[in-house]
C-alpha cells in the first residue's frame, strides 16, 4: 500500500529563538535531514508550512495551514488534506532522531486502525505517529472548535496504541522521540552528533 509522508514544519519556533527547521545538524539542515528519510520508504512528501515558499523545494509540496494558529495539528489536517494515499506517517521536523526502522514499524501495524501512535511514560507521542485520511473530519472538527490539542480527537477513530515494551525493540526511546525546542537541546544534539562521527571514524 502506497504511503504519504507529512514534515510539520510549520513551528514558530520562539524557543528556540530561530527556525528550527533550517537548523544544522551533521553538515545538513533538519528539514533535508527530515526529507532525506521520508525519502526512502514513502511514496511523496508534503511539507507542511505556514509559508509554502519557504524551502522551494521542486519535488516536494509545501501546504499551509487552513486553520492558522493552530498549531500542529492544524499542520497535520493540512497534509492529510493534500495526501494522495490513505494513510500517511506525520513527524515533526524538530525530531532528527527518528529512524525510517520506526516508521516502518509503526507503518506495519496499521491495518484496521486510523492512529498508530506510540506512547512514552503515558505520554502520547502523536508527531511522530501515523494516521489516516479518515482523522481529517474529526480534526477539522476539533479545530472548529479552538481545540488544538492532538490527542483530543483520537476517541473518535481507531486509534493502536504502542507502548514502550515494543517500541524499546525498535531503538532507544530517548533518541527516537528526541525534540529539538531550546538551544540548550541543540547543544545537547550537536554534542550526540559530533561523539557518534567520532566513534564512526575511531571504530
Amino acid at each position: 500500500m502506497a504511503v504519504s509522508g507529512i514534515i510539520l514544519a510549520g513551528g514558530r519556533s520562539s524557543r528556540m529563538g530561530r527556525d528550527k527547521t533550517l537548523l544544522s545538524f551533521n553538515n545538513e539542515t533538519l528539514i533535508e535531514r527530515t526529507i532525506k528519510k521520508l525519502s526512502s520508504f514513502v511514496d511523496e512528501i508534503i511539507i507542511a508550512s505556514n509559508d509554502t515558499a519557504k524551502y522551494n523545494f521542486s519535488d516536494f509540496r509545501e501546504v499551509p495551514d487552513i486553520y492558522p494558529g493552530m498549531g500542529p495539528l492544524a499542520g497535520m489536517h493540512a497534509g492529510l488534506r493534500a495526501a494522495q494515499n490513505q494513510y500517511s506517517f506525520i513527524v515533526s521536523c524538530d525530531m532528527p532522531l527518528f529512524t525510517v526502522e520506526l516508521a516502518r514499524y509503526l507503518l506495519e501495524r496499521r491495518a484496521g486502525y486510523d492512529v498508530i501512535a506510540p506512547e512514552i511514560q503515558q505520554c502520547w507521542e502523536p508527531l511522530c505517529a501515523v494516521y489516516s485520511r479518515n482523522c481529517i473530519t474529526p480534526i477539522e472538527q476539533c479545530l472548529q472548535a479552538g481545540v488544538s490539542q492532538v490527542y483530543q480527537f483520537y476517541p473518535q477513530v481507531r486509534v493502536l496504541k504502542i507502548p514502550e515494551s515494543e517500541l524499546q525493540t525498535v531503538g532507544n526511546l530517548e533518541e527516537l522521540f528526541y525534540n529539538l525546542n531550546t538551544p540548550e537541546d541543540l547543544n545537547h544534539l550537536d554534542r550526540k552528533g559530533r561523539y557518534v562521527k567520532q566513534a564512526v571514524r575511531t571504530s
